[in-house]
């Protein structure tokens, strides 16, 4: 008798949700993969939105996870513009806005995140946006036009990365940020005030310290004046906002699954309920590495996150335990950071002659727990790739030799039996795409 095809249902059609799929389908046959993706697209990569999507040299098929050929396009049974309202636990069913139910018999959750929005008078305007998917990058860019007063809310990762793009389209950018830095939250200062200086120079008005109360209308009812905390006017043509983006953990949490910021699971990705998995920017995960619980936003921790479940479905006991990756590219630079930087007690500074630095950032003890770069790719990538190496090594380097732009870090590496570069991802990959 022929073995029944185990029922794996994925709800969530984005970076993690895409590849876990696409991994199911190479399993020989033993699963029966359904997709629920809540956009009217098939699911594609985010990073090009910011980059090539607002510059007009990405598509949205240039932008999809699965190759034209890819077996998951026929293997994959997709639901497109469908949303998941409730899971019933017992029955193992999960309900469709459609009507319909599907059955499982295991479930991963990658609901991903969704972008704060302001509540700011006028905030609800046609001619403000968020960015988040291809649809509202698509909205932005056709709003692009040489001399248009852009402003953009939040000196975050999205809204630096507009800036960039904006600015390759000549557009006039006014950025306005609450704390007295950007990436206040992420990165040390020194590599917020190199970006800042980047943006400035290519001309970007930015102002700190600043929050926005209330959008004024024009004539034609679209938000024409940003009045500010500080008693400025502004005027602007269109605005964007990134001001952070918060777990979709509704669905979860309605089912009873235990909530910690993200959907909490374990090495395993394992929510408490053993059929149940959670994956991506929804995940408050156990990383062995770290040993705590963590949530990455990340494009790489997807990835590794469809890795993970594709293996423990398959039988196999994978966990998470490789070092977090971030990068974001604008205009030539790259900033890169690996492991986690904020559980790190001091920092060490490498510097180059060309302006790139890296920050290594150590334990009370020693330990690198974390590293972040700002430089171009070839400037900074193979040193950043090192200090993941050293970072899932749990090695405690010579301070000295991290320092010294001259000294060789894979000599660091060469001392430890057993380690070994991480393949190359990320910024280098995006570099390659030319997205």
């Amino acid at each position: 008798m022929a073995r029944r095809r185990e029922r794996i249902v994925i709800v969530g059609g984005g970076q993690a949700g895409g590849r876990l799929a696409q991994a199911l389908c190479a399993a020989d046959g033993r699963f029966d993969v359904t997709l629920i993706c809540q956009e009217p697209h098939p699911p594609y990569e985010r990073p090009p939105l910011s980059k090539g999507v607002l510059l007009g040299t990405a598509t949205l098929e240039d932008c999809l996870i699965w190759p034209k050929a890819d077996p998951a396009w026929k293997d994959v049974d997709l639901r497109i513009g469908v949303t998941a309202t409730a899971i019933d636990r017992e029955a193992r069913t999960v309900a469709l806005d459609d009507g319909e139910t599907v059955a499982y018999d295991r479930l991963v959750l990658a609901t991903g995140s969704r972008v704060r929005r302001l509540t700011t008078p006028g905030s609800d305007s046609a001619n403000i946006h968020s960015l988040r998917s291809f649809d509202q990058a698509e909205a932005i860019a056709r709003g692009f036009g040489k001399g248009k007063r852009l402003m953009i809310v939040g000196g975050g990762f999205i809204g630096l990365e507009i800036a960039a793009s904006a600015r390759l389209r000549h557009l006039d950018i006014t950025m306005v940020e609450a704390s007295d830095r950007l990436l206040a939250r992420v990165v040390p200062s020194q590599i917020a005030g190199l970006l800042a200086g980047r943006h400035r120079g290519e001309g970007v008005t930015l102002r700190m310290g600043a929050m926005v109360e209330a959008f004024e209308p024009g004539e034609d009812g679209h938000a024409r004046v940003a009045r500010l905390s500080t008693g400025e006017t502004l005027a602007c043509d269109m605005a964007v906002v990134g001001v952070g983006v918060a777990a979709n953990v509704e669905l979860a949490a309605a089912a009873g699954l235990d909530i910690d910021v993200g959907i909490r699971t374990d090495a395993s990705l394992r929510t408490s309920d053993p059929a149940i998995f959670a994956c991506g920017d929804v995940a408050t995960y156990w990383h062995t590495l770290f040993e705590r619980t963590v949530r990455v936003e990340a494009f790489q921790n997807a990835e590794d996150h469809a890795r993970v479940i594709a293996s423990v479905l398959t039988g196999g006991d994978a966990v998470c335990d490789t070092v977090p990756f971030f990068w974001s590219d604008q205009y030539d630079l790259s900033l890169q950071i690996v492991g986690l930087p904020h559980l790190g007690s001091s920092t060490v500074a490498r510097r180059r002659d060309d302006g790139a630095m890296i920050l290594f950032h150590l334990r009370p003890d020693g330990r690198i727990v974390g590293a972040t770069g700002l430089g171009t790719v070839g400037s900074i990538g193979r040193d950043i790739r090192l200090a993941q190496a050293l970072i899932a090594a749990r090695a405690h380097p010579d301070r000295a030799v991290l320092m010294d732009s001259s000294a060789r870090l894979k000599s660091l590496l060469d001392r430890m039996p057993g380690a070994s570069l991480p393949p190359v991802a990320g910024a280098v990959a995006s570099e390659a795409r030319g997205v």
